[in-house]
């Protein structure tokens, strides 16, 4: 006796919106969540998804143009850390290939996504982003190689080991970038600011350690005086380019709420003027030496603290459906900041690099909430619930 089949059915609406055909086959799988039902075409088993050449052809050039390097300069050890090391080479060519790899998977990823999360990404967004992954990759394995100078201290290898440690840099870097660019969305996006931001200070932070930095102020970590001060900065240049990008894929994504037009679009625009100061304050860094750098590097800043503060105290006109939690959450920072105010004017208690990291700090945690608000409002919005009920054919 044949088991009795069943069958789903799919509103027409869906059909069309996923450009379902006639016969076309899916993949049913099977969790503790429920089913999962995905296009058999796009699972894992073409070769542009799961062949592990893409990771490797691309770390096999890296490591001959570096084994060639090492041959024509004729040298007998190389070391590990240093302007002519495995590091330099794995930095300077990990970052290029990839970048270069993350930009096909990208283009890719958005081309073939029926998802509005990736197809909200605009054309205008693919230089930003690319500009800004390629920049965290190259601060990202300067603070790895940093580290390992510190631990692997005074280490040497010859060609042959050299190559191949640089071979298998080349396949995690290629990895990771491959993933990177096939799962990329603004959530992403937000977590790769948190990480740029954090990981770049504390990096500057831990390198100026001898420089007593902290006697200073934080833009010390940006100054001459500094030890690789372009970190500082860079972190600064980095997270504005992402912040830009960020900003414009959610109010792209917004517009199908139909939020009133004009908050809408102070809210855009006072996020894009802090993006917009950030990068300033990245590229005029702090140089007492040359005083309109030194001017304009404090209005910058200055200019960041006042569109926070306007934020923060007009949320509730911008985002007039704002939820409670948020608006108490708001008002907690408020009175923080204010305290940590009152604590370095008025009582002396706070330094000032301690009252700049504790505002700092508040002001983008709240940032960073408002971002999560937002792309929790899109994702609702654009999570496609299709009620199906299970049927049993007429025999």
């Amino acid at each position: 006796m044949k088991s009795p089949k069943y069958y789903f059915e799919i509103p027409e609406q869906t059909v069309q919106k996923l450009k379902l055909r006639d016969g076309e086959k899916f993949i049913l799988q099977v969790d503790k969540n429920g089913l999962q039902l995905e296009k058999e075409n796009v699972q894992r088993a073409s070769f542009w998804n799961v062949s592990y050449w893409w990771e490797i052809i691309p770390a096999i050039l890296m490591a001959l143009v570096f084994f060639i390097y090492c041959t024509l300069t004729q040298s007998r050890l190389i070391p590990l850390t240093g302007d002519y090391s495995i590091a330099t080479g794995t930095i300077i060519l990990g970052t290029i290939m990839g970048s270069i790899l993350f930009t096909i998977f990208f283009i890719k990823t958005r081309n073939n996504s029926v998802n509005s999360v990736y197809r909200n990404i605009y054309w205008r967004n693919l230089p930003t982003i690319i500009i800004a992954v390629a920049l965290i990759l190259l601060v990202s394995l300067l603070g790895i190689f940093w580290i390992f100078s510190r631990v692997f201290y005074g280490a040497e290898f010859d060609h042959y080991t050299a190559t191949g440690m640089l071979f298998m840099f080349g396949i995690i870097i290629n990895t990771i970038m491959i993933n990177v660019a096939d799962n990329i969305t603004p959530t992403i996006l937000v977590d790769l600011l948190i990480l740029m931001i954090i990981g770049g200070l504390l990096i500057s932070m831990l390198a100026n350690g001898n420089k007593q930095w902290w006697k200073h102020n934080i833009s010390f970590l940006g100054t001459a005086k500094a030890i690789d001060s372009w970190q500082f900065n860079l972190t600064f240049i980095v997270s504005a380019l992402l912040m830009l990008a960020l900003v414009d894929y959610l109010f792209v994504s917004l517009k199908p709420l139909h939020w009133p037009p004009i908050r809408t679009f102070c809210l855009r625009l006072l996020l894009t003027l802090l993006a917009v100061d950030a990068l300033a304050v990245g590229l005029i860094y702090n140089n007492r030496q040359v005083p309109w750098m030194h001017y304009w590097h404090d209005q910058f800043a200055w200019a960041m603290a006042l569109v926070i503060i306007i934020l923060i105290g007009g949320i509730k006109w911008l985002l007039p459906k704002i939820p409670r939690n948020f608006m108490i959450n708001s008002y907690l920072i408020v009175f923080l900041i204010i305290l940590v105010s009152f604590l370095f004017r008025h009582v002396h208690y706070l330094s000032l690099t301690a009252f700049e990291i504790l505002a700092s700090a508040l002001g983008f945690s709240w940032i960073m909430m408002l971002f999560q608000y937002l792309l929790g409002e899109i994702n609702q919005k654009s999570q496609q619930v299709v009620q199906l009920q299970i049927k049993k054919p007429n025999e």
